[in-house]
C-alpha cells in the first residue's frame, strides 16, 4: 500500500502511536507489555443458506399471425397503423400490438414455442433492444424460424416522410406475397 493510499483511506484515524514510557527495571518492562498485548479472538461466521428465487415473468401471449412491435403509441400514429394495416388487408385487431412500454419482457424462446406469429414488424425498436440476439436491416424483411421480421422507422418518423411510407410499402409487398 502506498503512502497516498494509506493517507487516504485512514485520513484523520490513529493507525499507530507511539508510547513513550521511560522503563527503568526489566520489571516494568514486562508489565507494560503485558498490558500491551491484545488478544485477538475470531468468532465463527455462518451464513445460512438462503434461496433466491427470480420473480417470474409472464411471457407475453401472442394470438395473431401478425405482431407490431412499438415503444409507445399516440393516437396519431395509431391511426397511421391503421391505414398501413389496411393496405395490407388487415386491421388492428388482427393483429398483436405491442406496446414496449406497457411490457414487460417478450422472451424469444416462448415467442417460438407458441408458434403463432408468422409476421413480425417492428417500428423504430432494433430486437437487441428485447434481448432477441436478431440483427435486422432496416426495411429488408428477413425470415427466421419460419417467421418473417421486419425493421422499419418509427411510426411518428414515418408520419412525415412520403419517401420512407414508400420504402415501408415496398418492404410490406415482398413481405406478405410470400
Amino acid at each position: 500500500m502506498t503512502p497516498h493510499l494509506a493517507s487516504y483511506l485512514f485520513n484523520k484515524e490513529t493507525l499507530y502511536r507511539k508510547a513513550f514510557i521511560e522503563i527503568k527495571s526489566m520489571e516494568e518492562l514486562e508489565t507494560v507489555v503485558e498490558k500491551t498485548v491484545v488478544k485477538q479472538v475470531t468468532a465463527p461466521i455462518s451464513t445460512p443458506n438462503i434461496e433466491v428465487k427470480k420473480p417470474l415473468l409472464p411471457s407475453y401471449v401472442f394470438k395473431h399471425q401478425v405482431a407490431i412491435l412499438t415503444d409507445s403509441i399516440s393516437d396519431n400514429e395509431k391511426l397511421l397503423l391503421s391505414k398501413i394495416l389496411g393496405a395490407i388487408g388487415l386491421s388492428i385487431e388482427q393483429v398483436d400490438l405491442i406496446e414496449l412500454n406497457k411490457v414487460q419482457s417478450i422472451d424469444y424462446q416462448s415467442f417460438i414455442s407458441q408458434n403463432t406469429t408468422k409476421k413480425f414488424i417492428s417500428f423504430g425498436i432494433g430486437l437487441g433492444k428485447i434481448n432477441w440476439d436478431i440483427l435486422l436491416n432496416i426495411y429488408q424483411p428477413k425470415n427466421i424460424s419460419g417467421v418473417d421480421f421486419l425493421l422499419s422507422d418509427e411510426l411518428r418518423v414515418l408520419d412525415t416522410n412520403i419517401e420512407l411510407k414508400k420504402t415501408l410499402w415496398n418492404a410490406l409487398k415482398v413481405m406478405f406475397t410470400n
